[in-house]
C-alpha cells in the first residue's frame, strides 16, 4: 500500500511537471499574453488533466517570474516594467559577455574545437531566415546557448537560463522588425568571428554591444508603440 501511494504521488508530480512545462511554453511562445489570467478550467480541458494538476503546476511557476499569483483573483501572466527589463538586460549582458570571453579562450586552448563551426552553421541558417522572425528567434536562442555551453560554466548557464526564461515575455518585440533582425545578425557575426579567432576580449566587447543594442531596440519599439497609441 505504501509503495502504491508513493508511485501515485510520483506520477502526480511528474504530470504536474509536464503541465508546468506546457504552460511555460505557452507563455514563452506568446499563446498566453502578458497580463492574461490563467484559466484553470480551460487549461485542464485542453490538456486532459484535472484542475488540481493545473493548479499545482501554476503554483510551481510562481517563482519563475513568468506569472503573478494575486490573492482572491488568481494567476496572471507577468507584465514586466521598464525597470525590470533594464535590470534583466544588465544581468543577462554580464553573464553573456563572460560566457563569450570564456568560449573564445576555450577555442584558443583547443577545449572547444567544434564551437566555431557550429556557430558558423547557425549564422548561415540565420541569414536564410532573416525574413522569418519566428524562425530567426529560435536560431537566436540556439546561438546564445552554444556560447553559454561553450563557456564551460554550468552554473552560469543555469543563471542565464533563468534570466532568459523571464525575458521571453518581452524579447520577441526586439526582433519583430526585419531591420532589427539584420542588425542582430551583424552583431552575432562579430561575436562569432571573435570566438573563432580565440580573442576573448573582443568576444566580450562584441557580446556587451549585442546585449546593449538589444535593449535599445526594445526601447525604440516601446516608444514607437506608445507614440502610435497616443495618435
Amino acid at each position: 500500500m505504501v509503495a502504491s501511494a508513493k508511485a501515485i504521488g510520483q506520477a502526480r508530480a511528474t504530470l504536474a511537471d509536464e503541465v508546468r512545462g506546457e504552460i511555460e511554453r505557452m507563455i514563452v511562445d506568446g499563446d498566453l499574453a502578458a497580463g492574461e489570467k490563467l484559466n484553470e478550467l480551460a487549461l485542464s480541458s485542453a490538456m486532459g488533466v484535472s484542475r488540481g494538476t493545473v493548479r499545482e503546476a501554476i503554483r510551481s511557476l510562481a517563482d519563475s517570474g513568468l506569472i503573478d499569483l494575486v490573492a482572491n483573483r488568481g494567476a496572471f501572466v507577468h507584465e514586466t516594467t521598464l525597470e525590470e527589463v533594464r535590470n534583466l538586460y544588465d544581468l543577462r549582458g554580464a553573464i553573456f559577455a563572460m560566457a563569450c570571453a570564456n568560449s573564445a579562450r576555450r577555442v584558443a586552448e583547443g577545449t572547444e574545437p567544434a564551437l566555431a563551426e557550429a556557430l558558423e552553421k547557425n549564422l548561415a541558417l540565420m541569414e536564410t531566415s532573416h525574413d522569418d522572425a519566428k524562425a530567426y528567434y529560435s536560431l537566436n536562442i540556439a546561438f546564445h546557448n552554444m556560447l553559454l555551453n561553450g563557456a564551460g560554466n554550468p552554473r552560469a548557464k543555469s543563471m542565464y537560463d533563468n534570466v532568459v526564461r523571464e525575458m521571453h515575455l518581452f524579447r520577441r518585440r526586439g526582433l519583430s522588425l526585419v531591420t532589427n533582425i539584420a542588425q542582430s545578425l551583424e552583431e552575432h557575426r562579430a561575436i562569432s568571428d571573435a570566438v573563432a579567432a580565440g580573442d576573448a576580449e573582443e568576444a566580450r566587447r562584441a557580446a556587451e554591444r549585442h546585449i546593449t543594442s538589444g535593449f535599445e531596440r526594445y526601447i525604440k519599439i516601446v516608444e514607437n508603440d506608445d507614440a502610435g497609441a497616443s495618435d
